[in-house]
């Protein structure tokens, strides 16, 4: 299909159904930036109340440059995959330094960005001819195309075409466009191809094949773990430590956790349970069994914190709700 025999109904589609986001309104590149660095991993209506704290704390690179690293993490908790804060951060550090980035490759110059970050904001809040590529663009361009490739070849596909379909003149408006059509009408489950613009163009759809594509790549195996994890509680303080580099969520705070109560015992001899729990939870391919008691004991090596405190602090959300946990249960003398 000749691909300038999309531009026309796709921006006119987006410009009259496009859903109202902050970022949006005022598409600078600070505000785009940092929109596009919660979308990783994150949907939309869970982003956007994220996205209007992190303004009115962070409102400018120099106030988020001259910000706490505990600050930075203290606001993007319960976000998850905390590394994208940490970029972002450093990232901004550099840019308080030298000044924004004047074009993609200088935006992917800096911490946490790549091809497809870098092509959001230069394209969106720069107005540059950049093209990107991400779920909802992959799934439209499968469809559209008919490509039943998958995995790495699907997303390089889709890349190429990406670039070759870039509408020049407003490359903003047409990026997103793509992307809110595979949000809000070629979705993944029941696609509504009745409200596409581009439905007489659509090769899934007119060889009935829209539910078959894109091809699913072959999933990972899950790996299984289990974690413990103590809760120290002295005279109506808890204690925790930094998780060290190398570590998940390295840099925010942490109970004392193993990989077997042994050691956690070897590590608080004098220690006294009080109260026990367990949860699951899930982190990239690793599901998680975590057994979390609170115990009685008063460390050196640890760092104690009054409950209020704690409440401001960067904790995993697993770590967080087992300390909310264990505080609930009845009959405790924290």
């Amino acid at each position: 299909m000749p691909v300038n025999s999309l531009h026309e109904p796709l921006i006119a589609w987006y410009r009259t159904n496009r859903r109202e986001l902050p970022w949006r309104s005022h598409p600078e590149p600070y505000a785009v930036w940092v929109s596009e660095m919660m979308l990783q991993q994150t949907q939309i209506k869970t982003a956007l109340d994220y996205f209007r704290r992190w303004m009115e704390r962070f409102p400018t690179v120099e106030s988020l440059a001259a910000a706490s690293e505990d600050e930075v993490l203290g606001m993007w908790q319960g976000l998850g995959y905390y590394q994208r804060a940490r970029s972002l951060h450093e990232a901004a550090k550099m840019v308080a330094h030298k000044g924004l980035p004047q074009s993609a490759v200088e935006w992917r110059n800096l911490p946490g960005i790549g091809p497809y970050t870098a092509g959001a904001i230069s394209s969106i809040a720069q107005n540059l001819p950049e093209a990107l590529v991400d779920g909802n663009v992959e799934r439209v361009y499968a469809r559209l195309t008919g490509d039943a490739a998958a995995g790495l070849a699907l997303n390089r596909n889709a890349w190429q075409w990406a670039r070759k379909s870039l509408e020049s003149e407003s490359p903003g408006d047409w990026n997103q466009a793509l992307m809110e059509l595979g949000a809000m009408v070629c979705t993944p489950e029941r696609p509504q191809c009745g409200k596409c613009p581009l439905c007489d163009q659509c090769v899934a759809l007119l060889e009935n094949r829209q539910h078959e594509l894109p091809k699913k790549a072959v999933k990972r195996k899950s790996t299984v773990v289990e974690h413990f994890m103590w809760i120290p509680h002295h005279d109506g303080r808890f204690a925790l430590e930094r998780i060290p580099v190398g570590r998940w969520w390295e840099g925010m705070w942490s109970f004392p956790r193993a990989d077997s109560e042994a050691n956690l015992q070897d590590r608080f001899p004098d220690a006294v349970v009080k109260a026990d729990g367990l949860l699951r939870h899930v982190v990239t391919h690793h599901r998680i069994t975590l057994m979390f008691s609170l115990v009685e004991t008063a460390c050196p090596d640890l760092t104690y914190f009054a409950p209020e405190q704690i409440a401001e602090l960067a904790l995993p959300a697993p770590h967080r709700k087992a300390w909310e946990t264990v505080r609930r249960q009845p009959r405790l003398e924290l």
